[in-house]
């Protein structure tokens, strides 16, 4: 809901007020809803900006730096008018969240350029998140150059700890805080992707409550944080101006991509809002609210080995234990027997497959499981029939030995021809095969940004203009497919992705001690249900440490369930235990995967940490708690748990595993298993915890409402 007071608008959301002086820019209010009204200007204290120029007073960062057709820099951006839209209006080229709501329109003009800023702010009738993006628009008879132009600002009095989620490759979104009193705090990628590094999604915690902001885009972004002597900290989030310098002609328009902010009293309350937002306004298509399949992929049990009789065994030995789709992984096309050559050679590898991937396609079907396939489109090898015909297509510097990533080279995807030539091959893959599931993988960062006749400043984001168009089309060609995105692991994990793709692969690392951190970290801004999660072999293949069958499969319950090893290899004691898994989780996969989702403990510095995720009724929920580590005569555990309703009475049982001689069972009220401190006191009994290494203690929690 919007209402206007004169320049004064209110927006409002289920449980937060955000109100806007317009003709002056200015945030009046934004956090916990307001039911009474009055003079906001005369209870507002310092100037809180939704926009800052460069050439005024304010000397702290800009969200908006142009070089004029004159070389100046300087902009002085007035109010000209504004209205209230009853349909949000969609960026062009970029892909940005849906649904029902109002838009406020802003629009303020530089008087000696004509040049316009439009501002939006968009309320949603179920959701606290507010979407707001910025265009400009050159209406001069000179060209200009956009140097930033940051899709949201919002400056906030008082002092905040800025929390990040950071990492790398295969130990993605780390949550780390730090507290910025004054100076220039920075998360962004220059990588050419959002990153393994620093996602853009962040939090500012101050003692009144959580501020958190996202950006849909998955290119170079940057967010900024700046603590100021008056006491303001401005937050700035965008596209990063790093290697950015965007020409705009007489009459043209750049769109920079929309960002969201969200306010609630804590973390929980922040992650549940941009759960539920992610769910019922980015995902889109057939498997928005749909139940994600159980899949095995054959990466880890085979890696480029194998041929069409190790295929289907290893499908014959999944469908014994109830999994619903086998997804074929990297090797099955071209002379693809290592990662060094045939990236690019989107044809089938006929001898690898058996008689092409149809035939194998077919055959896997006949066995009962549905058929996914890998692909990696926006990378290409030297040593490859495509590099071979089209070197043009690679992005490489003109007289510069290009920097090679896993014998790599990426695809100038800014080039209109690479582009058609992607939509190409890669819908032929999905309809040759019959494919219900596609995983769109990406292995490395950019280097090289070039390409003819593109501006350098302007390359890396005509790169995801050109990623947005392949992944638009192709998407909407294939409407019933479940596409899951990959990027080494979760190094494209963001808001910009997950318009496109229902889920994505959230890490490499399947260990269960370090994706319990990676989950973690993941679920304060992502739902679960975007979260591919693996039960992998042990030894792990990332880490070389051990955990028990059932603890791997505990922590993969925190996110989309599947499997990652050869079951062929499995003992019969095994394959039973994996059938046991699958059933359970079949029972109670709406509750995991699309139930409220609350954290437990803290995987980021306690001995003690978890998940829980509860029905919407609050009738069911499942909770899965975890310690670290062993410590002789150490300190009782307990855990409190979340979300359950506090006048119910539950039952509660732990889920009978192959490690865990014990199944407890109790029943107490829902105030009670919250409020209290819930003892662990069996955890240490897993009969298997000895023949692991650093292995986790997990168990996992039933609770059925009685009364």
């Amino acid at each position: 809901m919007i209402r206007r007071k004169g320049q004064i608008f209110r927006l409002e959301t289920p449980h937060t007020t955000l109100v806007i002086k317009a003709d002056t820019a200015e945030y009046l209010y934004y956090g916990k809803k307001l039911v009474s009204s009055g003079d906001f200007e005369a209870c507002y204290g310092l100037p809180c900006k939704l926009l800052s120029q460069f050439g005024q007073d304010d000397y702290t960062e800009p969200s908006i730096l142009l070089e004029n057709a004159d070389g100046g820099c300087s902009t002085a951006f007035h109010f000209s008018r504004c209205k209230i839209l009853a349909e949000k209006p969609e960026i062009p080229g970029l892909p940005s969240s849906y649904g029902a709501g109002k838009t406020l329109e802003l629009k303020y003009v530089d008087v000696p350029t004509k040049v316009a800023l439009y501002i939006y702010y968009t309320v949603f009738d179920d959701s606290d998140v507010i979407a707001v993006s910025s265009k400009l628009v050159n209406a001069s008879k000179k060209e200009l150059r956009v140097r930033r132009l940051a899709s949201l600002q919002l400056d906030l009095l008082g002092d905040y700890s800025v929390v990040t989620f950071e990492g790398t490759w295969a130990r993605e979104r780390q949550k780390i805080s730090r507290t910025i009193n004054k100076g220039v705090f920075y998360n962004d990628s220059k990588k050419g992707a959002s990153s393994h590094n620093r996602n853009p999604f962040v939090m500012a915690e101050g003692k009144d409550g959580v501020y958190a902001f996202n950006l849909v885009y998955s290119g170079n972004h940057k967010e900024i944080f700046e603590g100021c002597e008056s006491g303001r900290m401005r937050v700035l989030t965008g596209i990063n101006d790093f290697m950015f310098r965007w020409t705009l002609a007489p009459g043209e328009q750049f769109d920079a991509p929309e960002a969201v902010m969200c306010y609630a009293p804590d973390e929980d309350g922040i992650s549940s809002e941009m759960h539920a937002f992610i769910g019922e306004h980015i995902v889109r298509g057939k498997w928005k609210k749909r139940e994600r399949p159980v899949l095995v992929n054959n990466w880890e049990g085979t890696y480029f080995d194998f041929d069409e009789e190790k295929i289907l065994s290893i499908a014959r030995a999944a469908k014994k234990t109830g999994v619903e789709l086998f997804v074929l992984d990297d090797g099955w096309f071209g002379n693809r027997c290592d990662d060094h050559r045939a990236l690019g050679d989107w044809y089938d590898n006929v001898e690898k497959t058996g008689g092409g991937l149809k035939h194998l396609a077919d055959k896997i079907r006949e066995i009962g499981l549905d058929f996914g396939i890998w692909v990696e489109p926006e990378m290409i090898n030297e040593d490859s029939d495509l590099f071979r015909t089209h070197p043009n297509f690679a992005m490489r510097v003109p007289g510069r030995e290009p920097t090679r990533m896993r014998w790599q080279l990426c695809l100038n995807l800014a080039d209109e021809k690479v582009q058609n030539y992607v939509v190409r091959v890669i819908s032929d893959v999905i309809a040759r095969s019959g494919a219900s599931y596609v995983k769109w993988d990406y292995n490395r960062a950019l280097t090289d940004p070039f390409g003819k006749g593109i501006p350098q400043g302007e390359y890396f984001h005509r790169y995801i203009l050109g990623y947005y168009s392949i992944v638009s089309r192709i998407t909407k060609k294939f409407p019933f497919v479940l596409f899951e995105g990959c990027a080494g692991g979760g190094g494209r994990f963001d808001l910009g992705n997950l318009c496109f793709f229902q889920q994505y692969w959230t890490s490499d690392d399947t260990d269960a001690r370090e994706r319990l951190k990676i989950q973690d970290g993941t679920s304060y801004g992502y739902p679960q249900t975007t979260m591919g999660a693996h039960v992998s072999a042990c030894p792990n293949h990332q880490t070389g440490d051990s955990n028990p069958l059932e603890t791997r499969f505990n922590i993969a319950c925190g996110g989309v369930l599947g499997y990652e090893l050869d079951m062929t290899k499995l003992s019969d004691e095994e394959m039973d235990v994996v059938s046991r898994q699958i059933e359970f989780y079949k029972e109670y996969r709406k509750v995991l995967q699309f139930g409220d989702f609350y954290r437990l403990g803290n995987a980021f510095g306690e001995n003690v940490a978890g998940f829980m995720s509860v029905s919407k009724d609050k009738s069911t929920a499942i909770a899965v708690v975890t310690v670290y580590d062993y410590i002789i005569a150490g300190p009782a555990l307990t855990v409190k748990f979340k979300g359950l309703n506090p006048s119910a009475v539950y039952e509660v049982t732990t889920r009978e595993q192959a490690n865990y001689k014990n199944v407890l069972s109790f029943t107490a009220g829902g105030d009670l298993l919250m409020q209290g401190n819930i003892s662990l006191r069996d955890i240490y009994e897993d009969t298997q915890s000895w023949t692991n290494s650093k292995r986790l203690y997990a168990r996992m929690f039933i609770f059925k409402k009685v009364k």
